[in-house]
């Protein structure tokens, strides 16, 4: 079993003990921010690429990375892309998140702490969130084996054009029902580092 295995919130609550629930517009307020040339230039032409050929692979690619990348250069932060995490096997825990951004300064091998887990999808978003909170609950697990303790762990699920977030506290997983459009993903960014340098300030 792996994360790829967990389909449904029913499973992920029943198997992993997490309780789910939904709220609304949690990072609205949250302002854009100004983004680097590099990544405006680069959007310019990756963002319709793989809208046109519309597969899962090329919106991860040419999309979703670059966003991470985008926000590697803005803050000091490791960052992996389907690298495998194994963290509890018997549990189901174990696979390659599309996207794994770590506070830890090490881009060879993952070290607590994990805080934001991201999967792709195409067109398909919500069968991505039972996948998405277990990988969250990996993540919470592996700061707690490692004795780092982090208070919520975040999660993306995103098709590139609509985002959507996940944050994981106390063993529950709180979903807001909100979707984001990437809108050239100055707001997107800001959202992303705003879990982080709230967990770094915690």
């Amino acid at each position: 079993m792996a994360y790829t295995d967990f389909k449904t919130l029913a499973q992920v609550e029943k198997e992993l003990g997490v309780k789910i629930k939904q709220a609304s517009k949690l990072y609205i307020d949250i302002k854009p921010i100004e983004l680097s040339s590099w990544f405006i230039e680069t959007m310019d032409l990756s963002y319709d690429l793989a809208i046109n050929i519309n597969t899962e692979a090329a919106r991860q690619s040419l999309i979703v990375d670059n966003v991470l990348i985008e926000l590697k250069k803005i803050l000091p932060i490791s960052l992996f892309i389907k690298k495998y995490f194994n963290v509890d096997a018997s549990k189901g825990l174990t696979g390659n998140p599309d996207g794994l951004v770590s506070c830890y300064l090490d881009d060879l091998e993952i070290k607590a702490p994990v805080i934001v887990l991201l999967e792709a999808k195409n067109n398909d978003i919500h069968s991505g969130f039972p996948q998405c909170i277990a990988e969250m609950v990996a993540a919470a697990l592996f700061n707690q084996k490692a004795s780092i303790v982090i208070e919520t762990v975040y999660g993306i699920v995103t098709d590139g054009i609509s985002w959507r977030f996940i944050n994981l506290k106390n063993n529950i997983a709180t979903i807001d029902r909100h979707t984001y459009p990437f809108n050239g993903g100055n707001q997107i960014i800001a959202i992303l580092k705003s879990f982080i340098v709230t967990t770094q300030q915690a």
